[in-house]
């Protein structure tokens, strides 16, 4: 069992690299044909369709009254977006932000959903009226975004990213489409391989249920953002990583959150308020805070985030014991 595991594990992750890099590929060449930024592409197409997993995790979830783990991992994902994700992008390669309405829009909408779900958590309960809230919010989220799109357009921002032969010659918008989805096809298929012969390889080895959760189920959920980002990280192209992390968690709070929350109320634990939520807080403007500094992040502050993430995860597990 542990070789069968380990080898589909390690499929998994040839699938994801692979997948990742198609997707990149094509939302690159996609920006350019409809004149979008890679940061609106990364924002909206790809960080929806990575963040495919938690939504698929906190449905399910949701309907089967398995709330807590709903809730968990949109929490866990979100900050492993930041911690783990931006900081071995960073560590990769420095982020340099070159669109700057992201200060002016997305970002402030990020840290204004963030804030609002711990408002909304401050009574212990997320209603339906709320989920409805939150999904309003997102579809407001996304035509500011789009109305922006077409005029921070700059051709320079993928001067030097070289595309493969197949996306050069590709010059048909549908075929593009088709290609992305495949593309986010494998990359959500890759990931969802890797959970689950994770999980299995956890099981044998004796790690506690909760550990599995907390780690499988919120990184494992992340690994196609981490794929999408890192594959934009070294491929000289930020802003779609950047972009990819920023939209995934307004659209972890605003949309999956929302749809969880109409789907069933969310009844809260009072410790999440004490710990999970102000991490995330934490996380959150201080990227924020670190992205202001020369609108990049640089190689000693994605380490800062990265060993932001570890600590948060030694802090849980001691807590929890």
């Amino acid at each position: 069992m542990v070789i069968l595991n380990s080898s589909i594990f390690l499929v998994g992750l040839c699938l994801l690299v692979l997948s990742s890099d198609f997707l990149i590929q094509g939302s690159v060449k996609l920006s350019i044909l409809l004149r979008l930024s890679p940061l609106f592409i990364g924002l909206i197409l790809i960080a929806f369709g990575t963040s495919a997993p938690e939504a698929a995790i906190g449905i399910i979830a949701a309907t089967k009254d398995y709330k807590g783990i709903a809730l968990g991992n949109i929490i866990g994902s979100n900050i492993a977006n930041i911690g783990l994700i931006l900081g071995l992008c960073a560590l990769f390669s420095p982020l340099l932000v070159r669109d700057k309405g992201l200060f002016r829009k997305e970002i402030p909408i990020m840290l204004g959903s963030i804030l609002l779900f711990y408002i909304v958590c401050l009574d212990l309960v997320v209603s339906r009226i709320e989920g409805a809230a939150f999904i309003v919010l997102f579809m407001f989220f996304c035509f500011i975004s789009y109305r922006g799109a077409k005029k921070s357009f700059d051709p320079s921002e993928t001067d030097g990213f070289k595309l493969k032969k197949v996306f050069r010659r590709m010059h048909s918008k549908l075929l593009l489409f088709i290609a992305i989805l495949v593309s986010l096809l494998g990359v959500i298929y890759a990931a969802n391989l890797m959970v689950n012969s994770g999980a299995r390889l956890a099981e044998i080895f004796g790690v506690k249920p909760w550990l599995i959760g907390i780690t499988i189920f919120a990184v494992g959920s992340s690994l196609p953002e981490l794929a999408a980002s890192l594959t934009a990280s070294i491929k000289k192209v930020p802003s779609l990583g950047i972009g990819n992390i920023v939209g995934s968690n307004i659209f972890n709070i605003l949309f999956v959150l929302g749809i969880v929350a109409l789907i069933r109320p969310i009844t809260l634990e009072a410790a999440i308020l004490d710990f999970e939520l102000p991490v995330l807080i934490i996380f959150s403007f201080g990227l924020f805070t670190v992205m202001r500094t020369g609108y990049k992040i640089s190689r000693r502050e994605g380490l800062f985030l990265f060993l932001g993430y570890l600590s948060f995860l030694a802090a849980l597990i001691v807590k929890r014991i």
